[in-house]
Order: structure tokens, then sequence, then C-alpha cells
């Protein structure tokens, strides 16, 4: 339901049994209420414009504490809030296609706006392996509470996939339960294969500290709804998909490179169009020297607020910023008071130093939000 009275009908028709209706929107239009999404609302509305967000779930998920509440180590309410909370309009939908300045809305409605901000994430990797869809994903709040559940009812856990996600849902279930059997499996010879080597050891240890199972190297043959089969083996547990994501941008009409996401240009708005800009993981996002960011909470926080900051200099006829986003480095909670960091040139790998990153974590997720909600934020803060 949209509120505020910020969308005004403009046309309406019938297509098909459903009626087509247009509307403009006050302002800017952000589809998509992740990390990239809430920050350009917060540029937006600071410089006095109008915020929608269209996003299918109205919550802006905390996806760097959906495996601490999957894993049992962080409370339910860590995994999301109401985006009510970020913008001046929520409109609950999903996007269907975006043209220059237009998003489709899968209910049939068409949404107009001066400005166009694409923020939407990215989706669960899909390989054709036989049985993916018996492994449960971990991307929104809806999973990350389903997943604890099961693996409160569960002796047992593969988790596939050995980077960020996979390590720290690995390092939460162990901390919480350690009489829960998990293994880790990887088709890389290291945990952690986009951060250092040193992390990628200092990883491991935890885990094998905490009784984890680890095999690196293997690829997954099959997967049931009792296990994963992995070089003619089957290990028993209940199955988890934790190897990475793609933004597949093409689904929605979007100028996009071979692995999906949006090609933008130095300003971050959408290649060869005018009034649209995309953000986060669904774009690709590149740095000075011209190499390609990961898909991350802090690249999406930078990517957000430029886009949101353009956009306002859109409507306002000024010339656009030219986008400076760089990787600061990795921070991971681990669970039970362990974590790995990798701030700049300094690594915080080594048994003791260890200590630190789970305090850098929670530091890093009151700064976003205060920064997006101000003071509020704070007061409402996930698991206060």
């Amino acid at each position: 339901m949209v509120t505020g009275g910020a969308l005004v009908g403009v046309l309406t028709k019938h297509w098909d049994t459903r009626v087509m209706t247009t509307r403009a929107v006050d302002g800017v239009l952000i589809v998509g209420g992740g990390y990239a999404g809430v920050h350009a609302a917060r540029m937006v509305r600071r410089a006095g414009r109008c915020a929608t967000i269209v996003d299918p779930t109205g919550r802006h998920d905390f996806v760097t504490r959906l495996a601490s509440v999957a894993g049992g180590s962080a409370p339910v309410s860590d995994a999301a809030t109401p985006l009510s909370s970020f913008a001046d309009d929520v409109v609950v939908a999903e996007m269907t296609q975006v043209r220059d300045g237009e998003v489709d809305l899968a209910d049939g409605t068409t949404l107009t706006a001066d400005v166009v901000i694409v923020t939407a994430g990215a989706v669960p990797i899909a390989p054709a392996v036989v049985g993916i869809e018996h492994a449960a994903p971990l991307r929104t709040e809806d999973d990350a509470i389903a997943l604890r559940r099961k693996i409160d009812s569960n002796d047992s856990v593969v988790i596939v996939g050995g980077g960020a996600t996979g390590v720290q849902l690995a390092g939460a279930i162990a901390a919480t339960d350690p009489t829960t059997t998990v293994t880790v499996i990887d088709g890389s010879d290291r945990l952690l294969a986009g951060m250092s080597a040193a992390s990628g050891r200092d990883a491991m240890r935890i885990l094998r500290e905490r009784g984890v199972a680890i095999r690196l190297g293997s690829d997954v043959d099959e997967i049931s709804r009792f296990g994963v089969t992995v070089d003619g083996e089957t290990i028993a547990g209940l199955p988890v998909w934790a190897a990475g994501f793609e933004a597949r941008a093409d689904d929605f009409g979007l100028p996009v490179d071979d692995a999906g996401r949006v090609l933008v240009d130095r300003f971050l708005r959408v290649e060869r169009w005018t009034n649209t800009f995309a953000a986060g993981d669904i774009a690709l996002h590149t740095a000075s020297n011209g190499d390609e960011l990961p898909m991350s909470a802090q690249i999406a926080v930078q990517a957000g607020e430029v886009a949101g900051r353009n956009a306002v200099r859109v409507m306002r006829g000024d010339t656009l910023d030219r986008a400076r986003l760089g990787h600061r480095g990795w921070v991971l909670d681990l669970g039970g008071n362990r974590g790995i960091a990798e701030v700049g040139p300094v690594a915080l790998t080594a048994p003791f130093l260890d200590l630190f990153p789970p305090a850098l974590h929670w530091g890093i997720d009151m700064k976003h939000l205060i920064e997006t909600r101000g003071l509020a934020g704070i007061a409402d803060r996930p698991g206060a």
C-alpha cells in the first residue's frame, strides 16, 4: 500500500486481465531496500527531496548479521527492520522491468519518477547441481529465521561455500551449540578466497578449534534433503547453500556485463540512460584503477551515497559527481567473541587479535544505523 500521497495516478488502461496503472512518484524512486538503497534515500532526503523505496518485503535486511542470526549467536531481531524508517514512502512490490525513468511492477503498475535508482541487490548462485533446491539459502531475514529453525532441529549441518557467509555461519553454529556437527565444503584450496591468505588460515584455525570439519578443493556432486555428496562420498546433514551470489539484472531489461551486473558510467548512471542510476550488488562497480570491486555492504553504502547525491543533482540540473569507490577491507564476526578483520594494510588475524573484530563489526553496524536513521537508530538498533 502506498502512503503519504506521493504517488499520483495519471493513466489507466487494460492489459489482458490486469488493470495497468501508470503513476508518477514525487522525487526519487529507489528500487531495493538494501544497504545501497537506504543510503541513497538518506542522501536524497538530506537534500530536501522525497525518497520512495520499492521493495518486495518492505524491510531492510541486515545482511552482515544474517549468518549470526541463522547460527543462533545473535537474536532474531538483528535480522531486519522496517523500511518506513528510511524513506518518505515505501511501496511493497516486486520489480519486473526497468526503462529510463520508469519501473514496472508485478501487479501491473508502472511507476515513473524524475530519477530512478536501481539497487535491487543479488540472488544466490544456482549452478546446475542435482538437488540444489534442497539446500537452504541465506540472503534475507526470512531465510535466516527459517534456517535457524532447521538448524535447531538437526544435529548436523553441511555448508556449501567457504566464503564470508559460510565461514560466519559455521562459526556461529559451532559457538552456539558445540554438539552440532558442522562441515564446510569449498572448491577452492582455502577458506575466504576473496580475502588474504592470513585471513583464510585464521578462519580455519578458529573453526577447527570449534570442531568444524573443512573439505577444500572439492566440488559438490549432488545435494539431497539429508546431505551433500562430494567426490563420491555423502556427508550427512542439513544442506545450506552459501556459495556466492549473482546480480541477474538482465532479467529487468538493463544493460549488463557477462555476469549480469548493470553497466554504469563514472557517475553511476546506467550506460546510455539519462535519469536512471544503479548502485550496490546489482551494478558493476570499479575502483579508480579500473579493478572490479566486490559485492559487499561497504561498496553498496559508498555507491548508494554517490547515486543519491547525483540523483538530486540531476533534478537540480547540476554537474554530476564522479564516483570514487574503494574497498577498505573486511570485518567478519565468527561468533563466540572471535572474528577476522582486514582494515587497509592491517590484518587482525592472529590469536588474541581476533577478539577485536566483533566489536569493530558492531561499531560499523551502529554507524550504518545512525547515518541512515539518526539517533533513533541507536534506540531501535537490532537486538536492543
